[in-house]
């Protein structure tokens, strides 16, 4: 009977300690991303993904069409190329797409948001040809016989910078031009405040030159300054906030904190979702060179990515 009595308050005071016991936690390992949204296009069409930005509910993906992206781009064709803007949700629903520029040669290149949420698209495109109609004398007579060449059109020629303004739903609002004497091709768009900062090369007889040039959210422009832009070497480590988390993006070269399971073979781009506390919550390793990484509420973490020059765009469900 004391021996029975003995087992049974074993068990009953073993039994709060099997309750409080929390599950094995799942150790975290880095997982392949994939699959990624990418310009999938016919050789040489000149298709491309340049940029993206994101709000409380839309990835908002920027580049140039010429005749594939059917995934992103399916409004009517203005034109040669087209610089497009394509809106997704979370889950890489397309939810509406707007085509950008004119009946000519046209390129997006960057993105960025205002306060108000909408959209800052920085592009080129050519300027409109000036024509003047010739008034001819048929009664003149031509004594010496002497031909005349037609006169021939001008090429496209990217030298007129562009901001397309546009909102949360894919309206147009704006757009705004600056004109310049050479091939201009803008590469970054920032914003600070209610101004806007443009960053990229100039081209005029055969020599390249670094520009800056600014615009309030009128579409008013300073001057375009030419000269070297300092360049900013990244960190070897990238940390951006997430919530109550952080996200931290790096080239691997062997093991990774709190994931053991982990060394890299080869230099490989990571990113890892770290709590305050550096607990490792989810991995992923990235295919190519990481450009751009962001992460918001209610979608996650979006990855610019290039992979033998062409750029991806990787949402990592993951990380949300």
């Amino acid at each position: 009977m004391r021996k029975s009595l003995f087992k049974f308050w074993i068990l009953v005071l073993a039994l709060p300690l099997s309750l409080n016991t929390p599950a094995a936690v799942a150790a975290v390992k880095v997982v392949p991303s994939k699959p990624a949204i990418t310009a999938i296009s016919p050789a040489g069409s000149g298709d491309q993904i340049s940029d993206f930005a994101l709000n409380s509910s839309i990835l908002a993906v920027v580049g140039t069409v010429e005749t594939g992206l059917v995934d992103l781009v399916t409004s009517p064709t203005l034109g040669g190329s087209d610089g497009f803007i394509a809106a997704l949700d979370k889950s890489k629903n397309l939810l509406w797409n707007l085509r950008l520029g004119s009946s000519q040669d046209d390129i997006a290149t960057a993105i960025t948001k205002d306060k108000e949420g909408n959209f800052w698209v920085v592009g080129v495109t050519s300027k409109p040809l000036e024509t003047a109609t010739a008034v001819i004398d048929n009664s003149a007579t031509n004594l010496d016989s002497v031909s005349v060449e037609a006169a021939t059109t001008p090429t496209n020629t990217l030298n007129r910078l562009v901001l397309w303004k546009i909102g949360t739903t894919g309206q147009l609002l704006q757009s705004y031009f600056y004109d310049v004497d050479g091939l201009i091709s803008p590469t970054a768009i920032s914003i600070s405040g209610t101004t806007l900062k443009v960053i990229g090369n100039l081209s005029k007889e055969l020599v390249t030159q670094q520009f800056t040039i600014s615009a309030d959210l009128t579409g008013a422009f300073t001057a375009l300054k030419l000269g070297k832009i300092p360049t900013v070497k990244p960190p070897a480590i990238e940390t951006i906030k997430a919530g109550t988390n952080k996200i931290t993006s790096f080239i691997s070269k062997t093991t990774i904190i709190d994931i053991p399971s982990w060394r890299a073979k080869v230099p490989t781009p990571v990113i890892v979702k770290y709590t305050k506390a550096g607990k490792a919550l989810a991995a992923n390793s990235l295919p190519g060179k990481v450009k751009k990484v962001l992460w918001q509420s209610g979608i996650g973490t979006v990855v610019l990515v290039e992979v033998n020059s062409d750029n991806q765009i990787h949402l990592l469900a993951n990380m949300a």
